[in-house]
């Protein structure tokens, strides 16, 4: 009974850890509606759902990919995709130290 019960335990702390390793301060899923490129540095690829939800817990309706991240192409190349398509995506972000909305994690659904 003793090895259920901490084997239970040890599950809930690794779910609770693991819940909090990917927290996001916003996500939304729809069709791309508009994307806007811009000079490196710049927020230089953002993304725009249809219907404009806000995206990461405050009023802004756009997201970004930042180009200093390691999968910028990829995650570029999976949003234009999605795009071109007419797939839904499923963007997941965190609000920047300016309060823009940083792209972390995405899916076409």
């Amino acid at each position: 009974m003793m090895k259920k019960w901490m084997t239970a335990l040890s599950a809930g702390v690794c779910f609770a850890a693991c819940g909090a390793a990917f927290a996001w301060d916003g996500s939304a899923t729809g069709q791309i509606d508009l994307i806007q490129g811009a000079g490196a540095g710049g927020m230089p690829f953002r993304v725009v759902l249809k219907n404009a939800p806000a995206l990461c817990g405050n009023t802004l309706t756009w997201a970004y990919l930042d180009d200093a991240d390691g999968n910028y192409k990829t995650n570029a190349s999976i949003l234009l995709t999605a795009k071109a398509a007419g797939s839904a995506v499923a963007l997941y972000s965190n609000r920047d130290s300016n309060g823009y909305c940083r792209i972390g994690f995405l899916q076409i659904q």
